[in-house]
């Protein structure tokens, strides 16, 4: 590839705010290898959040997800709109991280000179989508981080980054949202706060109600720590975290569903550790530079974990993960998550809050 003829990169992860954060390292590699070229990354609508004030990329180009509810001639429309808005920009280098048929089509379209991207959903199965891309992407091995895999990829491509060690996430959060997230925090010190994020939007990867209640009380009587909860904006969200919330002796600062993502993260900084399960604010704790002690159970850890030395995972494994198969009852508390003890999260927390009083220690 002549790395000098690259003017216009476009970037896809059209995934969860999760996935698009994790995107950031290789983001930064990106901009190392091509210092002067634009680099656009295309997102989802709501997560682009995360690539807020990036300085690594100079665009961010917006899906937007809920147009999908529209009848059918309103939906060609602006799917022809957002396609002239990619072929406008007159890409050189396509790199797409997002595997299906949006990102295959609108490479097509945009006919850029260099065109990466993965080959196929299944491996030994043939693909009509692997003829798109020019600099094919293989699969990566299933014992690779998420954050790595960007950086597999690109590598097994012919595409030579100048750094190819990932660094840390990155999630910028403006001046005003950290005095924000500061005045409301106040009120809760000079006792450390723990911030906790209790549910995913899918409820399957929650712990039980009355073991995460039972940690929050524990924080607030026996460690005097202030505990602060927050949710997500979704009904199903927000109505399991009323449940947790009403099972506390004690009471949290409970946000119900009412936070941007960047407040989160901005209370989430001024927070001295977070506490909750594998979802978006989990990977935002990772990229803010807090501890992080994670509940996992049908994700693997080694794929999905938070991206930071300071991270403790609890899990005991899940045979969903292990077989590839539904083993479980989905509908409810999985076994993997429900045989996670509350000592185990006491203790974890206990060794962030001792380091909290004496930085020395690991």
């Amino acid at each position: 590839m002549e790395l000098q003829n690259v003017r216009r990169i476009a970037v896809f992860k059209m995934r969860n705010i999760g996935d698009v954060l994790m995107t950031t390292p290789v983001l930064r590699a990106l901009r190392e290898t091509f210092p002067d070229a634009k680099i656009t990354a295309i997102v989802n609508s709501g997560t682009e959040a995360m690539l807020a004030h990036n300085p690594h990329i100079d665009e961010v180009l917006v899906y937007q997800r809920k147009l999908h509810h529209n009848a059918l001639l309103g939906r060609l429309a602006y799917e022809f709109q957002f396609v002239r808005e990619l072929r406008r920009r007159r890409f050189d280098l396509t790199i797409g991280f997002t595997e299906g048929d949006r990102t295959a089509w609108y490479t097509i379209f945009i006919r850029a000179r260099y065109r990466l991207g993965t080959a196929h959903y299944t491996v030994g199965k043939y693909d009509p989508r692997r003829r798109i891309y020019n600099l094919p992407m293989p699969f990566s091995p299933p014992t690779l981080h998420e954050v790595e895999k960007h950086f597999y990829l690109l590598e097994q491509a012919g595409l030579k980054l100048k750094s190819t060690t990932p660094g840390n996430l990155c999630l910028v959060i403006p001046d005003d949202h950290r005095a924000w997230a500061k005045n409301e925090l106040t009120p809760l010190r000079p006792a450390p706060v723990i911030h906790v994020h209790p549910v995913s939007r899918w409820l399957w990867k929650c712990w039980k109600d009355e073991s995460m209640a039972a940690v929050i009380d524990w924080l607030q009587t026996e460690r005097q720590a202030r505990v602060i909860v927050t949710t997500g904006p979704i009904e199903r969200e927000r109505q399991r975290a009323r449940d947790i919330v009403s099972l506390c002796r004690t009471k949290p600062l409970f946000y119900d569903g009412n936070l941007s993502l960047t407040q989160t993260a901005a209370l989430t900084a001024a927070s001295d550790a977070y506490f909750g399960v594998d979802t978006a604010p989990m990977h935002m704790a990772a990229a803010v530079g807090v501890p992080v002690i994670a509940l996992f159970g049908p994700t693997h850890a080694r794929n999905w974990g938070p991206w930071t030395p300071l991270v403790r995972v609890l899990s005991h494994g899940c045979p969903c993960y292990e077989t590839r198969s539904r083993a479980c009852d989905w509908s409810q508390v999985r076994a993997c998550l429900a045989s996670i003890a509350v000592e185990e999260a006491q203790a974890a927390l206990d060794e962030v809050l001792a380091a909290r009083k004496n930085p020395a220690l690991p």
